[in-house]
């Protein structure tokens, strides 16, 4: 049995995440399993300028999900990070 998810999001703004997603895409090496959760943040209709962890950089900026994916499982990157809870 297939489950189909209801999404409630604007199409519009859709259409830019997307749009965004397809650009981080083009310009950012990630591994597979990078692009995979990207992917499904996008899908279910959250912008890839967000992250679910609200993870921000020390200027209270939010990182981005490829960021935020990448500190969230342990990457070593030059970011001193502040969370939000």
């Amino acid at each position: 049995m297939r489950i189909h998810h209801i999404l409630d999001y604007d199409p519009a703004d859709h259409e830019s995440d997307l749009a965004a997603l397809h650009s981080m895409e083009e310009r950012l090496p990630m591994t597979s399993s990078e692009r995979k959760s990207l992917k499904q943040w996008v899908y279910f209709g959250h912008s890839p300028e967000t992250n679910p962890w609200h993870y921000t950089d020390s200027d209270g900026w939010e990182l981005n999900y490829l960021e935020a994916y990448r500190y969230h499982h342990g990457y070593k990157l030059n970011y001193r990070f502040v969370t939000i809870e």
